[in-house]
């Protein structure tokens, strides 16, 4: 008879003060807090804790980034005062930018994990434990790239240029990129690469000397590589399939927590895009497009 899978505690000690934080903070719903726990926990119950370092990593430096310069920001853009606690995530938000990070910690808990005792060796025996980290890297690489883009790339000295049409747009505005943008897109990504590579030499110091060693440092390029196409995905999708509103009244950007109706007469339309995604769609479809692209890679490379 087969022995029972471990529960790991001590994940769900983490998961559990991860969602209450949140909660507590405002900036997730009841419903975001429990799936936040869901998703905290399926990523850190397993041997090597790669995927939930991973994911607590993009959350703490994204949280850092949305804080830099909110006066700024708040200029330029009309939503739920920075200052203050607010989003309210749903369940929905949540799992639209962590899914295919969450499947991959799982089919790595209950697939290679379930059939080998934790040893340094666990992820050279198995083929499939390399696509199914470079699914989280792919994942979480677009989603860290993309928050940096979003939340520094709009302090840019210079206005954003409009993918249709290559010509400046409001700061903020769907489908425009910048300098500063790419910029950090390519560090955000390239962050959760050398997260994932300092990880999984800290869990298999064996490793360290070893082929398995250049595929650990090979994570940071790809990490870069990965987050600045995922986030040039975004602003392809941002301009087509999202609708921007702008308000000349008082020169903002209206965001999806705007409390400004879009029938006001200062409200106009920049650009092409029709109402088709949502923010969180966006993010989804990128988030899978990646993490598909990340197994690919891990897999056939």
């Amino acid at each position: 008879m087969s022995s029972i899978p471990p529960l790991y505690p001590s994940a769900a000690l983490i998961a559990t003060a991860l969602g209450l934080h949140g909660y507590r903070k405002g900036s997730l719903s009841l419903d975001g807090a429990i799936a936040a726990w869901l998703v905290g926990y399926g990523h850190l119950a397993n041997p090597i804790k790669v995927f939930g370092v991973t994911m607590i990593g993009m959350y703490l430096i994204g949280s850092r980034a949305t804080k830099v310069k909110v006066d700024v920001k708040a200029k330029l853009e009309d939503g739920p005062d920075p200052l203050k606690p607010s989003g309210n995530r749903s369940w929905i938000q949540v799992l639209s930018s962590s899914l295919p990070g969450l499947i991959a910690a799982l089919l790595y808990r209950f697939g290679p994990a379930s059939q080998l005792d934790e040893s340094s060796t666990i992820l050279a025996l198995h083929p499939i434990s390399r696509p199914l980290i470079y699914i989280s890297l792919g994942l979480n690489a677009t989603i860290l790239a993309d928050t940096l883009a979003s939340e520094l790339g709009i302090l840019s000295a210079k206005q954003p240029i409009y993918l249709p049409t290559l010509k400046p747009v409001p700061k903020g505005t769907n489908g425009a990129i910048s300098p500063l943008g790419i910029a950090t897109s390519i560090l955000g990504g390239g962050l959760i690469g050398l997260i994932m590579a300092i990880d999984l030499l800290i869990e298999n110091p064996a490793s360290r000397y070893d082929a398995l060693l250049g595929w650990k440092c090979e994570l940071v390029g790809m990490g870069a590589v990965m987050g600045l196409a995922g986030s040039l995905l975004d602003s392809i999708l941002g301009a087509y399939l999202q609708v921007t509103y702008f308000s000349t009244s008082e020169n903002k950007i209206l965001t999806d927590h705007s409390k400004k109706s879009i029938e006001d007469q200062d409200v106009k339309k920049i650009g092409y895009g029709i109402d088709v995604l949502s923010n969180s769609g966006v993010n989804f479809v990128c988030g899978v497009a990646l993490s598909a692209v990340g197994w690919y890679y891990g897999r056939y490379r």
